[in-house]
Formats: structure tokens, C-alpha cells, sequence
């Protein structure tokens, strides 16, 4: 046995990861140790919990590790197993060895342990991620009184919640821009923000998957923040080059009930210099449907600024077409599970011009969105659609990229 920081562990559970082979960490608490310190004084409590990991190290094969990691904690490292379950098979040898007393300063004690055993790879994939799942699992024995419990399948979504909370403290996200091009004119009137995460240790993000995690944690009005001033930052340098050109930032839905949005927009808008005709506000169809009342409100209170309002992946949700008599909304874009199909399916074709009608006679602009080849662009303009986008008219790139391809 040898004493051990936090780091130390970090560097075992590294070993873990690099080797690459199945191994587990189990994490022991001894409980009730803070009772037996104020009962028996530091020195026996101590004593007692280096009789474990001397105990426990004898219960072990040769190869396995017993780390003491704070005063009633031992971090056990199990190299080269078989299976999750031969380190099950090590947490019941320890659990049956303290079944009998310890002899501590001549007196007998009958340790209680929790443990919490997390697995390489199935349970976790990082040092961070390993002890975390073992915490979480040794927390889940001490709270249902079981001496033992095994993480659940390997899911770092809490990891990766701290490194977006840090990439978005850091700048570390980036903006795309794609445009979206004015079918019967063939010209670029507008781009499309998105936010783009390369993480330094994982490479890149899926969108869909850090925009998820951010509106189920807490962090969308700080993703949204970042969005609006990094993407006002950028989109600055794109319109100095093309005056007219307009700029869609995509909503959370979250924001909706938080107050200082409108402020929040208002000021970044005079910070970078951009004119609120120059912003477009997208927010989803079922987003909106949520809280209709209350979505209309808030986007009043942002149109009244200047900005446009886009309705955005329509026809996606549970549509109800009473939402749009009271939205001050400018454009309906079209989602493109109608759109990408439409020339292999006439009833879906029939489907986008009725869309394409009703975004007509409410004085509003269609938008055709995820346009990937040239039968669906002409289509859209046979529908006398407005405006599309999509990989065939132009992926997405970074502000730089933009202006040196289309300027």
C-alpha cells in the first residue's frame, strides 16, 4: 500500500486507458470513519484504515494496486482483466475478507465498506471518466446500503457538460456561415450562423449533440450569449464587405423565459456595429408550440427592436397554423425532410407548395431548407420559392473562407 494525491490516481487510471485492455478501478469507503476518529482519536483511525489496505492488498493478485486517496478512501486499480465481472469477483473476495474483525491497537473492529466499481471500457473511456463513475457508483452503494454497485454503461455527457462550460468561458467554439441564396435572382442575400466545437481532446463536436447537452444542463443562455456576440463579431466583417447582406442566429427555445433578452440582443447589435434589419431571429416550430403565449410575447418584444423572426424547421412538429396569426414572424423555412425528398414523392412535393403558399399569404418569406442538388433547387423555383440552402448552394464555412469564395 502507498499513500496517494488525486493526481496519483489520475496517472493509475491513465495506465488504464493507455494500456487499452479491460481493467477496472474500485473505489472503497470506509464507512463511518468520522465517528471513529472523534470516538477512538486520528492515530487508531488511521491505523485501522492502513490494516484495510494492507488487507485488502493480500486479497489481491500481485499486479493490482491499492492507492489511499483521502482519509476514508482506498482507490483499488485492477489491471488485465478477463471481464467487468472478474473485478466483480475481486470486490466480493475484499467484501468477504472484512466480514471478520481487524485488530487495531489491540482492539477488534468490524469495518463497514462501501465500494463502487467502474469499468475500461464499458463504464468509462477517460481517467476523469473512471473515477467519476466509480464516485457515482460508490455514492449509489452508500445511499441504498449495499456493499456493492457497478457504474451503469459508459456515458460521459457530465464530462463533456465541464468542457463546454469551459470552451464557451475560454472562446473556444467557432462560427460557420452558409449562405442562403435568393433562387430566382441566383445571389447570396443572407447567411446562416452556426456554432462549430473542435474539442483539443476529442476533435470535433456534433452540433446536435453540445446544443442538446447545453439546453438539458443549464447551459443554453450562455451557449445563446456566446452565439449572439461571437457570431455579431464575425458576420461585422461580412457585411463591410456586402452592406445588404442579413445575418440568422438560431434561438434555444430556453431563453424564452429568461428576461434581458432583448436587452442582451440590443446591445451586442450596437457593440459590433450591425443594424437590427440586418438580424434574423430563428426559432424552432416546436419551440414556439411550447408556450405560444409566452413565445409571442418575447418575440414582439425582440421585433419591435428591428430584428426579423424566422420560423424554423416548419412543419417538423405538431403543427397548429392559430400560433402563426399572432407571430410577428418574417420568414417560414421549411424543414428538410419535406424538402430533400420532393422530387422523388409527389405527395411530398404537393406538401412543400402548399407550405410554400401559406408562407405567401401571410406576407411572409419561404425559405426551402437542406437543398442538396439541382432537380430540388429548380423545383423550388418552379413553387416559386424565395430562398434556399443547403450543400448544393453552399456549405457551411468560416467568416474567412466566406468572404474569399463569395466576395
Amino acid at each position: 500500500m502507498r499513500s496517494a494525491s488525486y493526481q496519483a490516481a489520475l496517472e493509475a487510471c491513465e495506465g488504464l486507458c493507455t494500456a487499452g485492455k479491460t481493467s477496472a478501478l474500485l473505489l472503497v469507503h470506509v464507512r463511518r470513519y468520522r465517528q471513529l476518529t472523534a470516538l477512538l482519536g486520528f492515530p487508531v483511525a488511521d491505523h485501522l484504515l492502513d490494516n484495510i489496505a494492507v488487507r485488502i492488498r493480500e486479497t489481491l493478485r500481485p499486479g493490482d494496486i491499492v492507492l489511499r486517496t483521502g482519509d476514508s478512501d482506498l482507490l483499488v486499480v485492477l489491471p488485465d482483466l478477463i471481464n467487468v465481472a472478474h473485478g466483480e469477483l475481486a470486490a466480493q473476495r475484499i467484501a468477504r475478507e472484512f466480514e471478520h474483525p481487524v485488530a487495531v491497537d489491540g482492539r477488534l473492529m468490524t469495518p463497514l465498506l462501501s465500494m463502487g466499481l467502474c469499468g475500461f471500457p464499458d463504464h468509462g473511456q477517460t481517467p476523469q471518466a473512471l473515477l467519476r463513475g466509480a464516485t457515482a457508483a460508490v455514492d449509489q452503494a452508500m445511499a441504498n446500503g449495499r456493499r456493492l454497485v457497478v457504474a451503469g454503461p459508459f456515458n460521459d455527457d457530465a464530462l463533456l457538460v465541464d468542457e463546454l462550460r469551459d470552451a464557451l468561458s475560454n472562446n473556444e467554439l467557432t462560427v460557420a456561415f452558409q449562405p442562403l441564396v435568393h433562387l430566382r435572382e441566383r445571389r447570396i442575400v443572407a447567411v446562416e450562423a452556426l456554432a462549430r466545437w473542435h474539442s483539443p481532446q476529442r476533435g470535433p463536436i456534433a452540433p446536435q449533440r453540445f446544443v442538446e447537452l447545453a439546453e438539458q444542463t443549464g447551459l443554453a443562455l450562455d451557449l445563446t450569449r456566446w452565439s449572439i456576440n461571437a457570431t455579431l463579431r464575425e458576420f461585422s466583417q461580412l457585411r463591410a464587405r456586402s452592406p445588404n447582406l442579413r445575418c440568422a442566429i438560431n434561438l434555444s427555445p430556453k431563453v424564452f423565459t429568461q428576461s434581458g433578452l432583448v436587452e442582451q440582443v440590443s446591445a451586442a447589435l450596437q457593440i459590433w456595429g450591425v443594424p437590427a434589419e440586418s438580424l434574423t431571429l430563428e426559432v424552432t416550430e416546436t419551440a414556439v408550440m411550447e408556450d405560444p403565449e409566452f413565445s409571442a410575447l418575447a418575440l414582439k418584444q425582440l421585433h419591435s427592436t428591428g430584428v426579423r423572426i424566422a420560423i424554423d424547421d416548419f412543419g417538423q412538429g405538431n403543427s397548429s397554423f392559430t400560433y402563426l396569426q399572432h407571430f410577428p414572424a418574417s420568414e417560414l423555412k421549411i424543414d428538410q425532410i419535406f424538402v430533400t425528398p420532393m422530387v422523388r414523392d409527389r405527395r411530398t412535393a404537393q406538401l412543400v407548395r402548399a407550405m410554400i403558399d401559406l408562407a405567401h399569404h401571410l406576407d411572409m418569406v419561404a425559405v426551402a431548407e437542406g437543398v442538396e442538388d439541382a432537380a430540388v433547387c429548380d423545383a423550388l423555383l418552379d413553387m416559386h420559392c424565395d430562398a434556399a440552402q443547403g450543400y448544393h448552394l453552399g456549405r457551411p464555412v468560416d467568416q474567412a473562407t466566406f468572404a474569399a469564395t463569395y466576395f
